[in-house]
């Protein structure tokens, strides 16, 4: 069975040789572990079902991003970055005030020039990775945290809350971007393409629930039919307490789910929705993986697996590593799904 037919059939719910596998690997790892890490990579590379690929404005391709210092995005936003290899900040928004929005143009045409330019050495590297019969996940999608980039987190919590009138006009701008972005990685030879917004606190969604379903779900479903309109799957990661935004994650047809299973409990989870959404991921990495031994990591997976899968499938193996995992903990991961565990 190839990593590509371990995954859909996961998706469908139905019986795979073992549990597909995905890992999420942080620059910031890779440095603090160095050759080590490598290795354990290369050691464990034929466990990995999922290949994920970036292009043009996209963080892994563009390494600014995860470089100490001062960035400015496509978009004009500033980003400040204290330590190599994870992500920084937003300090400022290129729509701290709204009047900046008057005759700005959107980085779309820059997008398709450059999309235009890598093209060829994208579709080569979706070649080479077709013959490894891996499932390939294509680009990354964000609508909220997109907003938030370019509005600043507070200023958008309140033009949210308040229904300002060009809070509107600044979702559609992010809209007409995304249409482009989505249509272009749809051509890509690519099985699924990723969606990452954070929607949770530890405790809570960080909106109302009401206000996401009349302003937020409308964006995702037009996104998400356009792919699966092209024949591609949809993965979605948010992190936090999102309990009460799985029923609209599969009523819009989220075909995988990442999402901090451990702070909302993994029973409650499984309770109202195993067997109705794929759980792609994760083994906690505020706690276990970071803090616990290796056969916490292993008894985190166990638990997954026997709570999750429903007729053998509906669970993916995944978890990120960053710098603070130590690497037996890394090696657990690699091993901790072989039992066989199914509902």
């Amino acid at each position: 069975m190839t990593g590509r037919e371990r995954v859909l059939r996961a998706l469908n719910f139905e019986p795979t040789d073992r549990v597909p596998m995905d890992i999420w690997v942080l620059p910031a790892a890779r440095l603090a572990h160095g050759e080590a890490f490598a290795q354990l990579q290369k050691r464990y590379e034929d466990r990995i079902d999922i290949m994920s690929f970036v292009g043009p404005f996209d963080h892994g391709f563009t390494p600014e991003y995860y470089t100490v210092g001062t960035f400015t995005d496509p978009w004009g936003s500033v980003w400040r970055n204290l330590q190599p290899g994870v992500v920084g900040e937003v300090k400022q928004p290129v729509f701290a005030d709204y009047e900046a929005m008057r005759g700005y143009v959107s980085p779309k045409a820059e997008f398709l020039r450059q999309w235009e330019q890598h093209k060829p050495a994208l579709e080569q590297q979706l070649r080479e990775a077709r013959k490894t019969g891996k499932f390939l996940i294509g680009g990354w999608v964000s609508v909220f945290e997109r907003l938030q980039f370019l509005r600043g987190t507070e200023d958008l919590y309140c033009d949210i809350a308040l229904e300002e009138p060009e809070l509107f006009g600044l979702i559609e701008l992010v809209m007409d971007y995304l249409r482009a972005y989505v249509d272009a990685w749809a051509q890509m030879d690519v099985d699924a393409i990723p969606f990452g917004d954070d929607w949770g606190t530890q405790i809570s969604l960080l909106i109302s629930p009401v206000t996401w379903v009349k302003l937020f779900q409308p964006l995702y479903q037009e996104l998400f039919d356009r792919i699966h309109a092209a024949g591609k799957k949809v993965f979605f990661h948010s992190d936090g307490y999102i309990f009460d935004l799985y029923p609209h994650f599969i009523e819009m047809g989220v075909d995988a789910i990442n999402s901090q299973l451990w702070c909302m409990g993994v029973e409650k989870v499984a309770e109202q929705f195993a067997g109705k959404i794929t759980f792609w991921g994760e083994i906690s990495r505020q706690n276990t993986l970071p803090n616990g031994t290796p056969e916490d990591v292993k008894a985190s997976a166990r638990k997954m697996m026997q709570l999750l899968r429903v007729n053998g499938g509906g669970l993916i193996g995944q978890s990120e590593m960053n710098r603070d995992v130590p690497l037996a903990n890394v090696q657990a991961f690699y091993e901790a799904w072989d039992e066989e565990e199914t509902k």
